[in-house]
């Protein structure tokens, strides 16, 4: 019972970041605060790690090459991935910008499938077939529906990174170094604190672009990064925790399009998030399509 009660936390930690990527995306903070709130986000998410795995940081030192090598790429990449959601959530619907970033999943499907030898079900392509209708029905810009530029460059590249991240992670636990995940994940989170802090370091801010904060946004731009790099440091280590102990036909599902309500209903409450009636019926096709792949 406690293992599914982790899955819902899960679940919300999952759901958490995605909002409060938005929130960071959404936020009037010029390129440089905006990178320097995730670098903070993902120095808080290093130190919740920290606790995470605290019966075993007395090896840290001792992580082999193997690991440690991977994690900078892992971590490099997951740092890549927030930033990239964080603007397609600031400018897109979040309904849209999950699904296309849950679709990420595909990649390391077909990367096994080339590599690992895995197979597919015939559900399974009627459910990705399903997913490309999915994305055509939101990603069609009709007449009078707005750009898509602002948001969607952002979402794909957040959806490969989503993907790759999930192939390192495979690709560790595929090793001869698997019992090491825990001290993989906090030197990759250690490392992605380490690269957007050198990111901020090469973005130079105008004057111009300096804005004045009000105290409530000030306080929000303490809280945000905070609240972030919780949901981020847990919903690994959450994971980890699932990692074996659920079937995939239940874990796949409930994450995915938990998460992906959840976001919807609070986002569309808290950020007044619209989306056209093509898009909804898209996005109802890809729940469908998630669940065939999940489940069949």
């Amino acid at each position: 019972m406690w293992i599914y009660l982790i899955l819902m936390l899960s679940t919300l930690m999952a759901t958490g970041k995605s909002l409060f990527c938005k929130a960071i995306g959404t936020s009037k903070y010029s390129k440089r605060e905006t990178m320097i709130l995730n670098f903070k986000s993902f120095f808080v998410a290093f130190a919740s790690s920290l606790l995470f795995s605290i019966n075993r940081i007395d090896e840290i030192f001792d992580i082999s090459i193997f690991s440690l090598v991977l994690s900078v790429f892992f971590g490099i990449s997951v740092a890549t991935t927030q930033v990239m959601q964080a603007k397609a959530m600031g400018n897109g619907s979040s309904s849209l910008v999950t699904l296309i970033y849950s679709c990420g999943f595909l990649i390391p499907i077909f990367y096994g499938l080339i590599f690992w030898n895995e197979e597919a079900s015939i559900f399974q392509w009627i459910g990705i077939g399903l997913i490309v209708v999915a994305l055509f029905l939101i990603i069609y810009n009709g007449k009078g529906e707005g750009k898509l530029s602002s948001w969607l460059p952002f979402a794909i590249i957040a959806m490969l990174g989503s993907g790759i991240n999930a192939i390192f992670q495979k690709t560790h636990q595929y090793s001869d170094f698997a019992n090491e995940l825990p001290l993989f994940l906090v030197c990759s989170l250690l490392f992605s604190a380490v690269f957007t802090g050198i990111a901020t370091l090469f973005i130079k801010e105008s004057k111009s672009e300096k804005i004045q904060l009000s105290k409530k946004e000030k306080t929000i731009k303490i809280l945000v990064p905070i609240c972030l790099g919780i949901c981020v440091g847990a919903l690994n280590f959450l994971n980890l925790m699932l990692s074996g102990k659920i079937p995939s036909a239940i874990l796949f599902p409930i994450y995915n399009i938990g998460s992906l309500i959840l976001t919807s209903v609070i986002s569309a409450i808290i950020f007044k998030d619209r989306i056209t009636k093509k898009q909804f019926v898209g996005l109802a096709i890809g729940v469908i399509a998630i669940l065939m792949v999940g489940i069949l």
